[in-house]
């Protein structure tokens, strides 16, 4: 579709107020899709994310480890107390997010 700066500019306008993409507009407008509003998303503190990719990259490592053992028929020699104890420690330390997460206020993040 073709339109001019000022038309496109206005069009910009309309679908950052409704809260959705131009074609997502456009759509609506001519009667193909109901529009929607995107919800924000919430405001996270960074040190939880990358300390829940840490975690959940030690968690990768040990799915794929048991994965690759059992693919090439090695599952007995997978030491289940070391998994065991690690994915323990995981749990701990997801519990430990979760409670510091909890505690702290929504003004606290930096």
């Amino acid at each position: 579709m073709r339109c001019t700066a000022q038309e496109k500019d206005k069009l910009k306008a309309q679908a950052e107020a409704a809260g959705v993409t131009i074609s997502a507009l456009l759509r609506a407008t001519l009667g193909l899709v109901k529009p929607t509003r995107r919800r924000a998303a919430p405001k996270v503190d960074p040190r939880l994310v990358a300390e829940l990719s840490r975690i959940g990259t030690n968690l990768n490592q040990i799915a794929r480890a048991v994965n690759t053992a059992t693919s090439a028929g090695e599952a007995r020699q997978l030491n289940g107390l070391q998994i065991i104890t690690e994915l323990t420690a995981i749990d701990r330390q997801l519990g430990a997010l979760l409670a510091l997460h909890q505690s702290e206020e929504p003004g606290d993040a930096d």
